[in-house]
């Protein structure tokens, strides 16, 4: 046995705010996450890298397959995504204020939101995504 006490900690636990926090002591800082939780802190659209219009997607298992996996997109692919997006945003809002001005519409609304609820409705759409991000994937081919 050494008479030498053992070496500080790297981490330690300091209450913030009513919150138990892991302080990392060589950067100050909380330390960094890896695994599934990593995943969350990404952007949920595509990140652009460059000027000519490239960008970094990283997948999520929602829409994915093969998620979590990191594509880089060319203009086309990113404006076609931001274009998507914006469509499914004004979309959704559309539909609301139809449901709340005609809510006979509901007869229409109803079973289509019933069929992207079963597992069988989403699996198929997560699949024609899969498909069409396969094709930015360069390690697949």
């Amino acid at each position: 046995m050494t008479t030498r006490p053992p070496p500080p900690s790297r981490y330690r636990v300091v209450e913030k705010g009513r919150r138990l926090v892991v302080i990392d002591t060589r950067t100050g800082e909380a330390p960094t996450r890896v695994g599934r939780d990593a995943v969350k802190d990404l952007p949920l659209g595509p990140e652009r890298i460059a000027f000519d219009g490239r960008s970094v997607l990283v997948t999520r298992r929602f829409y994915d397959d093969k998620a979590p996996r990191r594509l880089t997109l060319d203009e086309g692919a990113t404006r076609w995504l931001e274009g998507a997006r914006s469509l499914a945003i004004g979309g959704a809002v559309l539909a609301v204020v139809l449901l709340i001005f005609l809510p006979w519409l509901a007869l229409v609304v109803i079973p289509v939101a019933a069929l992207l609820l079963r597992r069988q409705g989403r699996a198929a759409l997560r699949a024609l995504a899969t498909r069409w991000l396969d094709r930015y994937d360069a390690s697949a081919g």
